[in-house]
């Protein structure tokens, strides 16, 4: 399929408008890094996502306008659209970006202060809390058992104290039987007599 040399062109400023735009994604993915202070296997790591996305970008840009044939112009537009925009706004945007890091640096390390003093006090109140539940449960413990001692030694005691009642009445019974037989003894001595 032959080209006219305008539409070679309206293609070639649509291939730098594409790499202009290509920037842009680039720098947001810049502003990300420098945000979240980025190793460099990270760094490796977004770039090759960013450029698998410039190579599907590239290919879905081709496909209305050359029936998915990427030709070198348009490689070559998106190159000089990329750099024209990285060359001029892109420098503004990244000194830009790099000020708004460090603010945002800045505000997350103090939401990070302030949770991480809400979560010491917390766990100083749940600290306190489940040492004074502890401290309770000890002494309900210390109680019970006390109770448990207490219930044994007054049951020993009653226990005791039957078998002193048994033993009196015991005794008391023996006695009587005793005088019960001395008596019938004197009854029958005297009966003899």
């Amino acid at each position: 399929m032959w080209f006219t040399l305008s539409d070679q062109t309206t293609y070639f400023l649509f291939s730098l408008l594409m790499g202009a735009a290509l920037a842009v994604v680039y720098d947001l993915v810049r502003a990300v890094r420098m945000t979240l202070k980025a190793s460099g296997v990270h760094v490796m790591i977004s770039d090759i996502v960013f450029f698998t996305l410039c190579g599907v970008a590239t290919s879905l840009f081709a496909l209305p306008f050359n029936k998915g044939d990427v030709r070198g112009f348009i490689i070559f537009g998106e190159a000089v659209g990329f750099l024209a925009y990285r060359l001029t706004l892109g420098s503004i945007m990244g000194k830009i970006y790099a000020h708004m890091a460090r603010i945002f640096r800045k505000i997350v390390q103090k939401i990070y202060k302030f949770f991480e003093k809400i979560f010491s006090l917390l766990l100083k109140i749940t600290t306190l809390l489940l040492y004074n539940i502890g401290v309770v449960i000890d002494r309900l413990h210390r109680n019970a058992i006390e109770n448990r001692k207490n219930h044994r030694a007054e049951r020993e005691k009653q226990k005791a104290a039957r078998r002193r009642r048994k033993d009196i009445l015991y005794e008391q019974k023996r006695k009587q039987k005793t005088k019960h037989k001395s008596r019938s003894k004197d009854r029958k001595s005297r009966g003899r007599r």
